[in-house]
């Protein structure tokens, strides 16, 4: 067997074993990656504040400092916290679906020249709709992206291997 072949294989395998992880576990698999991005601000905000303290005074170095405690006391959260980092991106998603709903509809109704502006109304009104509920539930928001992701993961690695397969047999 071909060394690249049997590992085109395993790296199908585990994405699509990744995929059914963060479908049937959502929440674990966003607390984990809440949990790397927690560790990356951590590193960042340590790396930004030791620049900031070797340099020469002044504005910039207050400037760089306080970007550099704002990402360690981020990373620490996230680490601490995954579920106040989770809640936390879940409303920034509700605000953004709000704010795209809004802006949506807004625009549908100033397009009087567009003949289809209907559709365009309808998608700010489901837009708007997803929004409001996911402020009274902002957990539902990072839940669904990771499921759409699983989703992602399965068919990339279904795909995969089966090109690996079909591959191989040549």
């Amino acid at each position: 067997m071909d060394t690249e072949k049997i590992l085109a294989i395993i790296l199908s395998i585990v994405v699509l074993l990744f995929g059914i992880v963060a479908i049937t576990a959502p929440s674990a698999v966003f607390d984990f990656l809440v949990l790397i991005v927690g560790v990356i601000f951590l590193i960042f905000g340590i790396l930004t504040a030791g620049v900031a303290l070797s340099a020469e005074g002044g504005t910039p170095k207050m400037i760089l400092l306080g970007s550099g405690l704002v990402s360690i006391l981020i990373g620490l959260l996230a680490i601490i916290s995954p579920y106040v980092a989770t809640i936390a991106i879940g409303y920034l998603i509700a605000l953004w679906l709000t704010l795209n709903g809004l802006l949506t509809i807004a625009y549908a109704i100033s397009i009087t020249w567009e003949k289809h502006r209907i559709l365009t109304g309808i998608a700010g009104v489901i837009s708007l709709l997803i929004g409001i509920y996911l402020f009274t539930n902002p957990g539902a928001g990072t839940a669904l992206i990771i499921m759409i992701l699983g989703i992602f993961f399965i068919i990339s690695g279904m795909l995969s291997l089966i090109m690996t397969i079909m591959y191989w047999k040549k």
